[in-house]
């Protein structure tokens, strides 16, 4: 009689559960930098899209389609707006008669900032931060004082250079200047 001492091949059900236990230790431990990692992505795609925006309103604003006058474009000829309630930028021109500005469904340029979560872009000094609401340009690219549904537009500072705050989750705030 021939007997065989030959065992099946695979894993023992203990082996699986060890190997199973450390692959879920090494998740857990990778949970909190592939959060932060995530917040990172997400404040500096918040940021191209508010540079792009600044760019195409100044391009638009130089470029002068309703043919405002130097009094009327002192107010801004194009703006970037943004939206926090549907997390949208977009770049309008004022309009034809330089009275008013045309609202973000009729804008030049819209960028929509995915999966805003717990995003901000505020305006001013961390102790007198306000929500970003809209920067304004002249025909010469140029940063004015304007408004824009009864809000104020972030206005040019003296000595400095007007700037957005992008923050996003636990990421330190990043600045934008707006030139």
């Amino acid at each position: 009689m021939v007997t065989s001492d030959r065992r099946a091949g695979g894993f023992t059900l203990i082996e699986l559960m060890i190997a199973i236990a450390i692959m879920a230790l090494l998740l857990l431990a990778a949970a909190p930098f592939t959060q932060s990692w995530v917040d990172g992505t997400r404040q500096v795609r918040a940021r191209s899209n508010l540079l792009e925006a600044v760019g195409q309103a100044r391009a638009l604003a130089m470029r002068n389609p309703q043919a405002l006058t130097a009094a009327e474009a002192a107010q801004g000829a194009a703006a970037v707006v943004y939206d926090s309630a549907t997390h949208t930028l977009c770049v309008v021109p004022r309009n034809a008669d330089g009275t008013a500005w045309n609202m973000c469904g009729t804008g030049h340029w819209r960028g929509q900032i995915a999966n805003p979560g717990d995003l901000s872009l505020e305006s001013g000094a961390d102790d007198a931060a306000e929500t970003f609401v809209c920067a304004a340009y002249d025909t010469r690219g140029i940063l004015v004082a304007s408004s824009f549904g009864g809000s104020a537009c972030i206005a040019p500072s003296a000595g400095s250079a007007a700037t957005v705050f992008i923050k996003v989750g636990s990421q330190e705030a990043m600045d934008v200047a707006l030139l």
